[in-house]
């Protein structure tokens, strides 16, 4: 016996060997330049993207000679109503740079339940008091409450885009505000 001690047994169980006498796994070595070449350049156009849809939304104006045909004078006649869908009924109210709280606050309008349904009809009446007072105004913003029915925010959309008035015999589909938008709160 030599003074080595287990020599022996690391001959036995071979050279390639760990120390269960199993074949070690081979290594893998990852190359994820490509990965990461991939990842940075979808985070620069997410980034981008998001940085346009900011611009988009920016309202501008261009200079004009009168001031009566300037998309300013335009926003001082307009308003962009929000319609707050709830389980219990609407709640209407009127945003504008242009107009003071008070002014604001007498648009507001609360519109309960009729029996178990939403009452669309008088939010169609409510909506086209101030689209009379303010015919350039064309957008509504609708918030639902959590757990609004679908079919509840469709008729809602439908409520407020248009109405229809009876002339003579036939019925005439008058448009109200076109464009409608569902937001939801931020909590």
């Amino acid at each position: 016996m030599s003074g080595g001690g287990d020599t022996g047994e690391e001959e036995a169980a071979g050279p390639h060997t760990n120390v269960f006498g199993e074949t070690p796994v081979a290594l893998v070595q990852l190359n994820l330049t490509a990965l990461m070449d991939i990842l940075s350049n979808l985070l620069f156009f997410l980034l981008a993207a998001f940085g346009a849809t900011i611009v988009m939304v920016i309202n501008g104006t261009v200079p004009v000679q009168s001031a009566e045909n300037s998309d300013v004078a335009d926003m001082k006649r307009a308003v962009t109503v929000n319609v707050s869908v709830q389980k219990d009924g609407f709640r209407v109210a009127a945003l504008g740079t242009a107009f003071s709280q008070e002014e604001l606050d007498a648009m507001a309008r609360q519109i309960p339940l009729h029996g178990p349904t939403h009452d669309f009809a008088r939010l169609t009446r409510e909506l086209r008091g101030i689209k009379q007072h303010y015919p350039k105004s064309d957008t509504v913003i609708l918030t639902p409450e959590a757990g609004v029915k679908y079919d509840v925010l469709v008729r809602t959309m439908d409520a407020a885009r248009e109405y229809e008035v009876k002339q003579g015999n036939a019925m005439q589909t008058v448009g109200l505000f076109p464009t409608v938008v569902v937001s939801t709160v931020v909590k």
